[in-house]
């Protein structure tokens, strides 16, 4: 790849995070990487836990869009 290479759109990134997000896509994801890496011992049991941004993100702007709706109903 040359340095003046535009790379790729950021819309990308978007639309996949949105598929991703469809079902149980994620979950399903996160516990296939999980076996994954438990298999090859980069992870231990009852080690420290993350927490995936994405859903952090996705549970705070539907906790805004409930807050604007009940603005607006109040108002």
């Amino acid at each position: 790849m040359s340095l003046d290479d535009p790379g790729f759109h950021h819309s990308v990134l978007t639309d996949f995070r949105d598929r991703l997000g469809q079902g149980d896509r994620a979950d399903h994801l996160l516990s296939l990487a999980l076996d994954r890496l438990r298999e090859a011992g980069m992870i231990k049991e009852r080690g420290r836990q993350r927490t995936d941004s994405t859903q952090v993100l996705s549970a705070a702007r539907e906790l805004t869009r409930h807050c604007h709706v009940v603005g607006y109903v109040v108002v």
